[in-house]
């Protein structure tokens, strides 16, 4: 069974993910939000799905709509008119837009709707979707709104992994430009951990940090991190190269994201709190005599 000192360990490399994760989430959320990277990434997702890569038809038509842009007038001719790209469509939202979009009337007889179709859908492979799904709605408004609806949230499965790797890549350099601005590296402060484990144990629940309280806890614990003069020449000598190494394993931890580290802290913490088993300290006292 592991000792205090491997879980001491463990607890202070966990918490120095920890730290640095909620730090990047923070920038990297910053950054979406300056950027639009949602709204971005679901407005090419609507192109792509709508085969409308010019936006200059359908997809520009379901952006004009008040269901799925409504703080926006609808008289956009290009995206770049577009002033508050929604960065979330509720699928029942775009199934109406659609319709709307489209000329599907209620009640009407499937041959119509078939007739609005080709009249106002000028790609093949939509026309042959959206007749399809007439086809199995047998008319019915109703179904034709749902199953619409249905394929727009599965689509968007698409979309959400698009923007997930796309973070992801972002969520990375930023880490690693932490890193190194910080010197983090988890060679370092694991060595540092090994060596003098109370280190470790001021740590307390993860819940009360956010991203500047524990990036602060981090310094705090004094373990090596930042820049000191003697740092900065060990890095130019050879050692230089297990700290960028450090920088690294530091990076890509904190693709694993907040929550992880945040739960498995939580869990090494109250496998420390449970302490040696009886066990263990009946062997420890057998030894001592």
């Amino acid at each position: 069974m592991f000792n205090s000192t491997v879980l001491d360990v463990a607890v202070g490399l966990v918490f120095t993910f920890l730290a640095v994760s909620l730090a990047v989430s923070a920038i990297t959320e910053g950054l979406a939000s300056i950027f639009g990277w949602r709204s971005q990434t679901l407005l090419q997702g609507v192109k792509d799905l709508l085969n409308d890569q010019a936006f200059t038809g359908i997809a520009l038509n379901i952006y004009n709509h008040a269901m799925v842009a409504p703080r926006d007038p609808g008289t956009a001719q290009k995206a770049s008119d577009l002033k508050y790209l929604p960065a979330y469509i509720e699928p029942i939202h775009f199934a109406d837009a659609l319709i709307d979009v489209v000329g599907i009337t209620k009640d009407a007889p499937a041959a119509s709707i078939k007739s609005a179709i080709q009249q106002n859908v000028a790609d093949p492979q939509l026309q042959s979707l959206l007749k399809g799904v007439v086809d199995r709605a047998a008319g019915d408004v109703t179904q034709i709104r749902n199953q619409i609806g249905s394929w727009f949230d599965s689509s968007m499965d698409r979309v959400g992994g698009a923007y997930k790797r796309k973070t992801q890549v972002w969520s990375f350099f930023i880490a690693l430009i932490l890193a190194a601005g910080l010197n983090v590296s988890s060679i370092d402060v694991g060595k540092a951990l090994w060596l003098q484990p109370l280190l470790a144990r001021t740590i307390g629940p993860a819940s009360q940090f956010g991203p500047v309280e524990a990036l602060q806890k981090l310094e705090e614990l004094d373990v090596p991190i930042g820049w000191t003069q003697a740092r900065l020449h060990n890095l130019a000598s050879l050692n230089g190269l297990e700290t960028v190494i450090g920088w690294l394993v530091t990076a890509v931890a904190t693709l694993f994201g907040a929550p992880f580290w945040f739960d498995a802290l939580e869990r090494v913490v109250r496998l420390k709190g449970s302490g040696p088993s009886p066990a263990e300290k009946r062997a420890d006292m057998g030894a001592a005599a």
